[in-house]
């Protein structure tokens, strides 16, 4: 087995059940109190990295990780945000459409080629995400 797909299946199950605990916190708190929670955490894992030796990272490798921490962490405030407005069973399918993104600035920017069997599958998600929402 890769060594990439057990943590890729933990992250997937993880994320699924993320959408149901999210939807039930906010029977009772409001989404920016969710919001309040995750650093907390991301704190916890920050600390424990330093203390086995991880740097921070500067110059450009830093930079693209602050785009990525400022993308990552808008996508999960306005994931929280949406749950407030829709049903579990649809915003969290839906909102995993990302990888279509994903699919597309790969090929842009990252040289990485968009065969058949990647489009016919970002297609599936497409199509997914257009069933959920309705």
């Amino acid at each position: 087995m890769s060594g990439w797909i057990p943590p890729t299946l933990a992250y997937i199950v993880l994320l699924g059940a993320a959408g149901v605990t999210a939807k039930l916190a906010l029977r009772t708190i409001t989404w920016q109190q969710l919001v309040l929670w995750v650093p907390l955490l991301y704190l916890a894992y920050s600390a424990i990295f330093v203390a086995t030796g991880t740097r921070f990272p500067l110059g450009v490798g830093g930079a693209w990780a602050a785009a990525t921490a400022f993308g990552a962490s808008t996508a999960l405030v306005l994931f929280f945000y949406a749950l407030t407005k829709g049903p579990a069973s649809q915003v969290t399918p839906a909102s995993s459409a990302y990888p279509v993104v994903t699919v597309i600035g790969s090929a842009l920017f990252l040289s990485e080629k968009l065969t058949l069997i990647r489009g016919i599958g970002t297609a599936l998600v497409v199509a997914g995400v257009v069933l959920l929402s309705k």
